[in-house]
């Protein structure tokens, strides 16, 4: 494991063999594990760096986290599953001490132009919205911050806010809007929680987000909320706008259970 002593944050160290998780990619429910939002980043990084056919965008990601992932050396396999003229799809596994644990799918589609049919964004751009303290031990050393305009983490209901990221997913890489959306898709459980932190942990088992577009600019608005029947799983739902508008939809299965976050 690596600890984190460059100016710029970071969440992974890339070796020859895979990425080394720093300090700031710390689980905050498991003590020497990986965060669901490092995970998730770092998949979009691998995402862009896997060199897919010209001529295709992505439609969707989605992240399966197969277990806890350990704060050790990742190891990455690309595994191509669909290579069809209008649709692609591919598998990222990742993989410590060769035990795979966690993996992502990602659905391309060939590139056409045909009419939009944008969803609506009703909410303050960001330059309009006083930054404050939203997160609550998520904020990767002051690199992450918030223009909070509804709800706060760790308290039930819905929440919205602007975010701004400025450290890097992988030592030396800036990360793009792509990488940075990618982080802040697994955010939707903590944002739009339904329950109190002390009495109920509410940890995600899955990241799935729908992309209309790929997303623009340094500040990424979050709306998100949490829905669910009263029988151990729930659902955040989380829509995800940039200066230009809505860009994805996600959502996240989460496991409720007694306790709370470290």
């Amino acid at each position: 494991m690596t600890d984190s002593t460059d100016p710029i944050p970071h969440y992974f160290v890339s070796t020859a063999e895979g990425f080394d998780p720093t300090g700031l990619s710390r689980n905050p429910w498991f003590a020497d594990a990986v965060a669901g939002g490092p995970v998730s980043a770092l998949f979009g990084h691998m995402i862009e760096q896997a060199g897919f056919e010209p001529g295709f965008e992505i439609c969707r990601v989605t992240i399966d986290i197969l277990g806890v992932v350990p704060r050790a050396l990742l190891v990455p396999r690309l595994v191509p599953v669909r290579q069809g003229r209008q649709a692609q799809l591919h598998r990222i596994e990742l993989f410590a001490d060769a035990k795979i644990v966690a993996q992502a799918h990602v659905l391309l589609a060939r590139q056409i132009d045909t009419p939009a049919f944008d969803p609506p964004q009703p909410h303050p751009a960001a330059e309009d919205v006083p930054e404050d303290n939203f997160l609550i031990g998520a904020s990767m050393a002051g690199a992450i911050r918030t223009r909070p305009i509804m709800g706060r983490v760790r308290e039930p209901g819905r929440g919205v806010a602007w975010m701004c990221m400025n450290g890097e997913v992988v030592a030396g890489v800036p990360a793009s809007p792509f990488v940075k959306a990618c982080l802040f898709a697994d955010f939707g459980n903590g944002v739009g929680s339904a329950t109190h932190a002390h009495e109920w942990s509410y940890a995600n088992l899955d990241i799935s987000v729908q992309f209309f577009r790929m997303p623009r600019g340094e500040w990424f608005l979050l709306d998100c909320h949490t829905e669910g029947a009263g029988n151990g799983h729930a659902v955040a739902q989380s829509v995800f706008a940039d200066a230009d508008g809505v860009y994805a939809k996600g959502t996240q299965t989460i496991f409720v259970g007694p306790g709370q976050p470290r």
